[in-house]
């Protein structure tokens, strides 16, 4: 009995609603031109406070999941990590920071939301 209600746990958790976050800037760029979705493109710093609470109270609704996952491939980067995204590109001393990127030629397509945001400020961005 335990087995099975570890087992439902598990599917239950792969197969619910949640934003799909890639880690590597070039394999999601490659990844939304293929799928022919924009990239979405979160840079946080690693000990901000507002950066952590943007996933619990903003990026947790089941609205902004499902029109992030519909439309964008998400990226979420570390600023300390410089390698991993284009920080010349993509540049910002206010954290979190997100941003709207073309994926055809990297290009914003609207103004980035910068510092804390709320649910429907990213739902009106979408």
């Amino acid at each position: 009995m335990k087995i099975f209600f570890a087992l439902f746990i598990t599917v239950a958790a792969l197969f619910s609603d949640h934003i799909r976050w890639q880690n590597d800037f070039d394999a999601a760029l490659f990844k939304a031109k293929a799928q022919k979705k924009e990239l979405l493109l979160l840079v946080l710093k690693k000990e901000c406070a507002a950066s952590k609470k943007i996933f619990v109270e903003v990026f947790s609704d089941k609205e902004v999941q499902k029109e992030v996952n519909r439309k964008y491939i998400a990226v979420v980067v570390f600023f300390e990590y410089e390698n991993s995204y284009p920080i010349e590109l993509f540049y910002t001393q206010t954290f979190p920071t997100l941003f709207f990127v073309s994926s055809r030629d990297e290009s914003y397509l609207q103004k980035p939301l910068r510092g804390y945001f709320t649910k429907e400020d990213v739902l009106k961005s979408l």
